[in-house]
C-alpha cells in the first residue's frame, strides 16, 4: 500500500539525518546522563514540533511544482546525490565517533523541548538535509493525501525517536562514554544505498521512464 510504502521510506531515509553526529546528539547525551531516559523523548519532541512546520511549509511550497515528472526526477536525483555524500561521510567519520558527557549542568523540562528545536535552528546541516534529502522523499514518494503526508512525517519522526532512545537506553545502562561508531557506518552503507536509489529513480522521473504505483483508493472510487 501506498501509505505504508511511504512511512517506510520516510523511517528508513530519517536515519541520514538521526544518526549523523552533531548539536542533538551531544544534546541528548549530555541531558539523558544527568536527567535520565525521559530526557530523550522530550528534545525529540521540541525538534518534532520544529519538523511538523518544515513539512507543511515543504509540502505546500512544492505542490505544484511536484506535477512535473521532471521537477520530481531533478529534486530525486539531488535528494540520491545528498544521501550518498552524507551516508559516505558517516562511514568516513563513524571509525572514531566518541561523546563524553561529563561535565553537563541539568536543563528544565520545559527548555529542554525548546532546546530540541534550537539546536536544529542553529545547524546548517538541517536546513541543507530538508532542503535536499527531504524534498527528494517528497518527490519521490508524491503524497497526495492527508493520511499519505502524515504517514511521510510520522516515518521520519520514527527515526529520530528510536535513535535517540537507543541512545538514551545505552546511557541509562551505565555507558557514560559512548562508542557509536559502528553503528553510525553501518547507517552509512545502508543511507548510501538509498541514495543510489533515489537517483536511480529520478533519473527514470527525468526521462518519463516511471510508472506510478496504483493508488488503492482510485481503484476503488
Amino acid at each position: 500500500m501506498r501509505i505504508s510504502r511511504i512511512a517506510t521510506i520516510a523511517f528508513i531515509t530519517g536515519f541520514s539525518g538521526a544518526i549523523m553526529p552533531g548539536p542533538m546528539l551531544a544534546l541528548t547525551i549530555g541531558q539523558v546522563s544527568v536527567l535520565g531516559f525521559g530526557a530523550a523523548p522530550v528534545i525529540v519532541a521540541g525538534h518534532a514540533a520544529l519538523e511538523l512546520l518544515v513539512v507543511i511549509g515543504l509540502v505546500l511550497g512544492l505542490r505544484v511544482l511536484l506535477a512535473k515528472a521532471a521537477v520530481r526526477g531533478g529534486i530525486g536525483i539531488l535528494g540520491g546525490a545528498a544521501l550518498l555524500y552524507m551516508g559516505y561521510d558517516m562511514i568516513r567519520a563513524g571509525a572514531d565517533l566518541q561523546f563524553d558527557a561529563a561535565g553537563i549542568a541539568a536543563m528544565p523540562w520545559a527548555k529542554l523541548m525548546l532546546a530540541g528545536a534550537a539546536v536544529c535552528i542553529a545547524n546548517p546541516y538541517f536546513t541543507a538535509w530538508w532542503a535536499t534529502i527531504g524534498a527528494g522523499q517528497v518527490a519521490h514518494t508524491n503524497p497526495q493525501t492527508i493520511s499519505e503526508y502524515l504517514a511521510f512525517y510520522l516515518g521520519h519522526e520514527l527515526s529520530d525517536v528510536t535513535w535517540y532512545c537507543f541512545v538514551a537506553l545505552l546511557i541509562a545502562l551505565g555507558k557514560q562514554r559512548l562508542q557509536l561508531g559502528w553503528l553510525v557506518v553501518a547507517c552509512g552503507v545502508i543511507i548510501m544505498l538509498l541514495g543510489i536509489w533515489f537517483v536511480y529513480s529520478g533519473v527514470k522521473f527525468a526521462t518519463g521512464r516511471y510508472a506510478e504505483p496504483p493508488d488503492p483508493a482510485a481503484d476503488s472510487a
